[in-house]
């Protein structure tokens, strides 16, 4: 197995584990987590979603649109020699749109609206006068665009470039796009040979500076909080509270928030990165029992640190995920490594 296949994987499964995982405790808070899913303790496997959530219905090990776009999004730009293009973004959502498993269920409030724009249907557009968009600073950017740091390894700016022109056919929105941008920008590191914690946790926060500058120009205006300074909050937090698990959930939950908008699901992803200190699975497991978008914080923090750590000791998981979700996880993760090797 080469670095490049293992990283590539390694953000693959990364991305999908944390999905399926975080999937049935989505929208409940920590102790509900523990209550209703763990029987009195944390989540630690693949659980059936009982009937009050969102993946209602779904086997499991079913993914929800944090991997299934991100994965029909890479299968696109393989397409196209790995290279990212606003046609291949669209034509991955357009596509991602016909699977009823995951977009009746789970397609945010953003994307819906963008890919009914893209289709020419109508869509909910009683606030398309005002001067800022404040809905669509969510966080559907940031969960795929870890896929433009896979595609463009060590080289944060083209990852940065990459990941706006990836994430602005739905999320035209300058927040939403700092976030996406911190992802892309860490990931791309976190795949180099030599990457540190502290240079991914560096790496992001450029993302997610340089992202929101260059977006503000060329979005419809934004407010909200700043995601770089979120992210310095939330590794703090990881750094502070990293042998305390019970403390870490709480102090992230309730100071940095881990829910629908960017800066909240993103930064929290950063600080679990730091916590687990690369780690696949345990930035997994702290994601998903935090409560609220525990799926798309666990798909983040998995894929940045399966860029960072590889695949080791995840087959039985990819394996699973791949069958459920009839995916091919492995041949896609071989197809980049052959695309990206010949670039």
């Amino acid at each position: 197995m080469t670095i490049l296949f293992d990283r590539i994987l390694g953000a693959m499964a990364g991305c999908a584990i944390g999905d399926a995982m975080g999937s049935p405790t989505e929208t409940r808070p920590t102790y509900l987590i523990k209550e209703h899913i763990g029987g009195g303790d944390y989540v630690r496997d693949y659980h059936t979603p009982l009937p009050d959530t969102l993946s209602a219905g779904s086997p499991k090990g079913l993914v929800t649109d944090d991997f299934s776009v991100s994965y029909l999004s890479l299968k696109q730009f393989a397409q196209q020699g790995g290279e990212i293009t606003k046609e291949a973004a669209i034509a991955a959502m357009l596509e991602w749109s016909t699977y009823d498993r995951y977009y009746i269920s789970h397609s945010g409030p953003t994307s819906k609206k963008s890919i009914a724009k893209l289709k020419g249907e109508p869509y909910d557009s009683k606030d398309d006068y005002t001067v800022t968009d404040i809905y669509a600073s969510t966080n559907g950017a940031g969960m795929k665009a870890w896929c433009a740091g896979i595609l463009n390894i060590g080289d944060l700016d083209k990852a940065i470039d990459d990941a706006i022109v990836m994430c602005k056919v739905t999320h035209d929105n300058a927040i939403a796009l700092s976030a996406g941008c911190a992802v892309a920008a860490a990931t791309a590191y976190a795949a180099t040979k030599n990457s540190t914690i502290a240079g991914v946790v560096k790496a992001g926060l450029y993302g997610a500076r340089e992202g929101y500058n260059k977006s503000l120009p060329i979005t419809r205006g934004s407010v909200g909080a700043s995601v770089e300074e979120r992210i310095k909050l939330a590794v703090s937090i990881g750094l502070n509270y990293s042998n305390d698990f019970d403390r870490l959930l709480l102090e992230m939950s309730d100071i940095v928030g881990t829910g629908l908008n960017a800066n909240e699901a993103i930064p929290a992803a950063f600080g679990f990165l730091v916590a687990a200190q690369g780690k696949v699975m345990d930035s997994i497991i702290m994601s998903i029992n935090v409560g609220a978008d525990t799926d798309t914080v666990a798909a983040i923090a998995g894929a940045m640190c399966g860029a960072y750590s590889g695949a080791e000791g995840l087959d039985s998981h990819i394996e699973f995920i791949s069958e459920v979700n009839d995916f091919e996880i492995v041949e896609l993760a071989r197809t980049l490594e052959s695309v990206l090797s010949a670039k």
